[in-house]
Parts: structure tokens; C-alpha cells; sequence
């Protein structure tokens, strides 16, 4: 219910997917020569279309043009003009797809995935080779046929309840027994698509014991295959009372659909819901806003790339900030078309391209860095800090920035003053501007994504603190003690942030010494400290304290030591703050 109407390529895909199946059943119904010759064409222009949203059309398009081919033989309209006329309305629903030579060949694309005047390149493009062309994400795990169809049984059954494979059961019966020609027609093709749909998907999909933003990508592909079974159901559940000898039948069928339909509605609106969701909106306006003139923004992955880029392209807002795809200056493309388009003004190593195993001509993150930093007033990177690069320690740090981070020039008589700086910060008001609800939004929605990242804000930038004053030991002892008291200050407000908002623990793994932030179900703050392990037995111990405990799990720590002392100083500064009875560490 919450992938139907999210912003995402399958609301899109699931009107394309409910036509084909309006197509079908319009064929199937057409009378005479001319009338299946008029709907085998427009059936191919929504085909056509709909390849150019979703390749998994193609799983409802393959059995169906099997039908219509057989069905045209059959009265006698597969001669060569006939079939060719067919094929050229399902190119002009393929003609979308002319858009992405034309806006290479005239350099005006603002946003693109490839240089397409080169057919080896359309070629990659159209059958997904970046992603792996018959896979679903680029990965080598592999999955069942068993294990994915048990994962769509019992999502569907959560999502539509057990009554639509009981009808979807009955409807089969029914249909074979009491249907007419036609309807066993139709409701044959409509088993054709959702058989053709599972046992390719399912065949296909390599993620394996799915969780978290994993489960949410397999869901948002259930779906299409639903749409058929939710049809089948209702053809089922029609014919059945049809041919039921009762009084007022007719009223009994419509009252028997709207109470189901009803139902369904009463139970999934409070996750359809979506007229105040403007999360992303709020979130991304706020970096923006608090960004310097003409600053740039690395990012990476689709929810920080598109959420900035809506305000950028979609509505010219901040114009001036350059938002820039660390995933597609891996590509050599990205120089030749997008560069002098977007940013001509910023300046790239004479390389090949960014950090990639294309090639062995490469830069990395300080290279750019050193090119662009003083030209430039900002330059962030959102949402998260590059994987596999580590060439800006000992010259650059990267400090917090809302949920991104700014990176500052070590040994720069440019450097900022910290206390200064964190004024600048964009911390997110819980007051004027609410969060997503923990409990409404799943561990597969993006919502829960941002909510995650809202959260560490203020974790982060107290711990940024923190190790601003850890530095000073021995050298300044006020500035010190200024330091840890804002930490203290901001980890304080997190707290305060979970006491009004956290429900349930969010957990993330540690690989290293993790901070642990116990809310009010205990009654203070408890900072707890674990050594690094590798050993998974002792993770699972540490996640299933957080679950009992109700706890706020961060991300690892960063530190390479945390002294005894450190720590102190950090407890005394938040003791000083008057909002906590007591401190307990351990470990």
C-alpha cells in the first residue's frame, strides 16, 4: 500500500501494468476482424509505453503477445502488412526513448545516465547492464524461486489479507466450471501474466533473507503481480454471485465488493496517507538554504542525489549550488556531457575518472579537494562520507552538517572556529518542522531512512565535540571544557529527541567501539562502551540490549582510542548541565 502511491518509478508502472490488463480484456471482448485488428494496435502502443517505465512490463507483454499473435491467426490477420502495422505502434509507444540520443547529441541534459549518441551505450542503458541486465540490484547473492514466492505469499497476505487467495482459490473453481468462453479467456491470460510474472522474478531476484531497505525493494516489485491476483479475485468472486439463485443478487454482489474494498481501505489508509509528507522537502531545503553561495555538494545514492536536484532543477531554487553525483563521476561520460553543461566552473584532475576499476587512471576525493576547495566557499558531501577513499586524512576533516558533513582544510589559517562554526549548522527543529512517525514508516521506507539520519544530527555533532576537545588535552584547558560542554548540550537534546519520539530501538551494526544512548525507560544516560569484535555472537548480544533495553543505537564510533579521561570530562560536562540524576558507564 505505501509503494502505490509513493514517488517512485512503480506508481507509474502499476497504471501500465493495470492497462495492459484493460487491453487484454478489450481484445478478448473485441467483435469481428476489424475490432481485434484495432485493439492488437492499441494494445501495442500501451505495451510499447510501458517498456519504456519498467522492464518487468515485459512479463505481462510476453505471454500477452503470444495470445494476440495466436488469436490474430486465428481470424486470419498475421499477413506481413497487418503484423507490420501492428509493430509500428508498439515503436511509437517506444518512442519515449528518442529523448535520450537527442538531449546527448544537443549537450542540453541537466541530469542523465549516459552518453546515448553511442549505441553500445543506448544498448547499456536499455537493458540495465550498470544494475546487471536479468538481475535486481548488482550483487553476487543468490536466491530461490521458494524463497522469494514465500516472501511475496506472506507480504501479500499482510498487505491484502488471507481473503484474496481465498477468493483468488475460489476464483479458479468457479471460473473453470461456470465460466463463459470469453471469461475463461481472459482470466486464462491474466493466470498467464501473473504466472510469467513469479516464476521469472522469483527466478531471477538475487536478494536473499531480504531486511530492512532490501525487504522494501522486493515489495515495491510485488505489485504488478498483485494487481493481476486482486483481478482474478474479483472475476471470481463476480461470476460466483452471478450465478447464485437469490433474491437481489445484484445488490448482494455490490454490497459484498464495497465491504471488501471498505475494509481494505479502513485498514491501509493510515499508511496511505501521505498529505503531510513533506519530510524530504523540509530536509533538503533546510541544507540548502544554510549552504554558502555557489557551494557543492557531493552526494551519493538516489535519496540524496533527487531530493536536492527537485529543488535545484525542479523548482530553481538555489541555482547556484552545484550538486554533484559522486556515482556518475565514476563514469567517463559524465566529463563529456554533463560537465560543460552543469559545472563548468569547477575543475576535475586530468583523469580518467573518479576512484572506479574502469581504468587505472584515477583521482580521488583529496585531489578534488585540493582543486576546488579554495575556489569554492563549501564544498559537502550528503548523506553519507565515500566508501574506499581515504586519501583526505592528515589534510582534510570532514565536519558535520546537518546530516551532511563540510570539509575544512587542516592547518588552514581559513579554519573556522568550532563554536562559531556550529552555529551555521542547520539542526533540525523538532518544533516547527516534525519528523516522520517511527511507528508508521517501516525499516524499508526511505522515510525511515531520513528519520535515522535526523536523529544522529545532534549524536554527531556532539561527538564532533568531543573530539574537538579531546585534542586540546594539556593545551587549553577552558577551550576544553567549552567543548565538552556543548557536546554535552547537544547530546542532550538527542536525548530529548528520543524521549518525545523513539517507540522502538533503531539498531545499526558495530564493527567498532560503539556509543550506546539509553532514553528515558531507564531513567538517565547510560554511555556505554564495547570493544571492537568481530565476532558476530557478540553483536547479537549488543543488538538484543538495545531491543530490551529500548536503546538508541548509533553508528560505530570513529575514534581510533577513547581514553578513560575523555570520557570522564564528557560525563562531568553533562551532569553539569542539571537535566540528569545520574550517569552510569560500563564496560
Amino acid at each position: 500500500w505505501m509503494w502505490s502511491i509513493q514517488g517512485e518509478v512503480f506508481s507509474l508502472s502499476n497504471f501500465f501494468a493495470a492497462s495492459i490488463m484493460y487491453a487484454a480484456w478489450r481484445f478478448a471482448n473485441a467483435e469481428g476482424r476489424a475490432g481485434k485488428y484495432y485493439e492488437a494496435k492499441l494494445g501495442a502502443v500501451i505495451c510499447g509505453l510501458a517498456l519504456t517505465n519498467q522492464h518487468t512490463s515485459v512479463l505481462y507483454i510476453f505471454p500477452t503477445s503470444l495470445w494476440v499473435l495466436y488469436t490474430l491467426w486465428k481470424y486470419n490477420l498475421t499477413k506481413i502488412d497487418y503484423l507490420f502495422n501492428v509493430g509500428t505502434h508498439g515503436l511509437l509507444g517506444l518512442a519515449p526513448y528518442l529523448q535520450l540520443p537527442i538531449s546527448s547529441f544537443f549537450f542540453n541534459a541537466r541530469v542523465t545516465w549516459g552518453d546515448h549518441r553511442q549505441l553500445s551505450n543506448f544498448k547499456s542503458h536499455l537493458l540495465r547492464e550498470d544494475y546487471g541486465t536479468f538481475q535486481l540490484i548488482k550483487s553476487d547473492n543468490q536466491s530461490t524461486f521458494l524463497d522469494n514466492f514465500f516472501v511475496y505469499f506472506t507480504d501479500s497476505s499482510r498487505e491484502l489479507t488471507i481473503i484474496v487467495w481465498v477468493l483468488f482459490i475460489m476464483a479458479m473453481v468457479v471460473v473453470a466450471r461456470r465460466g463463459t468462453p470469453k471469461q475463461k479467456e481472459v482470466f486464462t491470460i491474466y493466470m498467464l501474466m501473473f504466472s510469467t510474472y513469479h516464476l521469472v522474478f522469483c527466478s531471477l531476484a538475487n536478494i536473499r533473507n531480504p531486511e530492512g531497505i532490501y525487504h522494501g525493494v522486493l515489495e515495491r516489485f510485488w505489485l504488478q503481480p498483485s494487481l493481476a491476483l486482486c483481478a482474478m479475485s474479483g472475476c471470481g468472486l463476480g461470476i460466483l454471485v452471478a450465478h447464485l439463485i437469490i433474491p437481489h443478487q445484484r445488490f448482494i454482489f455490490l454490497a459484498v465488493a464495497v465491504l471488501i474494498t471498505s475494509f481494505q481501505v479502513q485498514r491501509n489508509y493510515y499508511d496511505c496517507n501521505e498529505n503531510d509528507n513533506f519530510f524530504f522537502y523540509h530536509f533538503s531545503r533546510s541544507i540548502l538554504t544554510h549552504v554558502p553561495q555557489r557551494s557543492i555538494i557531493l552526494t551519493q545514492g538516489d535519496l540524496s542525489s533527487n531530493i536536492f536536484r527537485y529543488h535545484t532543477i525542479g523548482e530553481n531554487y538555489r541555482t547556484d549550488v552545484k550538486v554533484i553525483s559522486t556515482e556518475q563521476l565514476t563514469t567517463s561520460w559524465f566529463y563529456n556531457l554533463l560537465k560543460p553543461v552543469s559545472f563548468p566552473d569547477v575543475e576535475f584532475p586530468p583523469r580518467r575518472v573518479y576512484q572506479s576499476s574502469e581504468g587505472h587512471a584515477f583521482y580521488n576525493l583529496k585531489q578534488f579537494l585540493d582543486l576546488n576547495i579554495d575556489k569554492f566557499p563549501g564544498v559537502y558531501i550528503c548523506v553519507n562520507m565515500l566508501e574506499d577513499d581515504h586519501s583526505i586524512e592528515g589534510h582534510y576533516e570532514a565536519w558535520p552538517f546537518g546530516i551532511c558533513r563540510k570539509f575544512v582544510k587542516l592547518n588552514s589559517t581559513s579554519k573556522p572556529d568550532p563554536l562559531e562554526y556550529v552555529k551555521t549548522i542547520p539542526l533540525w527543529d523538532m518544533e516547527t518542522t516534525p519528523v516522520p512517525d517511527i511507528l508508521r514508516y517501516e525499516p524499508e521506507s526511505w522515510e525511515y531512512s531520513l528519520l535515522q539520519s535526523v536523529i544522529k544530527i545532534y549524536f554527531k555533532t556532539g561527538i564532533f565535540f568531543w573530539e574537538q576537545a579531546n585534542k586540546l588535552r594539556g593545551i587549553n584547558d577552558t577551550l576544553k571544557y567549552e567543548y565538552y560542554s556543548k557536546a554535552a548540550e547537544l547530546l542532550l537534546d538527542n536525548r530529548r529527541y528520543l524521549e518525545e519520539n523513539m517507540a522502538r530501538g533503531v539498531i545499526s551494526d558495530g564493527t567498532q567501539k560503539v556509543l550506546y544512548i539509553f532514553d528515558k525507560y531507564i531513567g538517565h544516560i547510560s554511555l556505554i562502551l564495547y570493544a571492537k569484535t568481530d565476532d558476530l555472537e557478540v553483536k547479537k548480544h549488543h543488538e538484543r540490549n538495545c531491543i530490551k533495553f529500548w536503546t538508541f543505537c548509533t553508528e560505530p564510533y570513529n575514534s581510533e582510542e577513547l581514553e578513560r579521561d575523555d570520557m570522564t570530562d564528557l560525563i562531568t560536562a553533562i551532569v553539569k548541565q542539571g537535566h540528569v540524576r545520574n550517569v552510569a558507564v560500563k564496560g
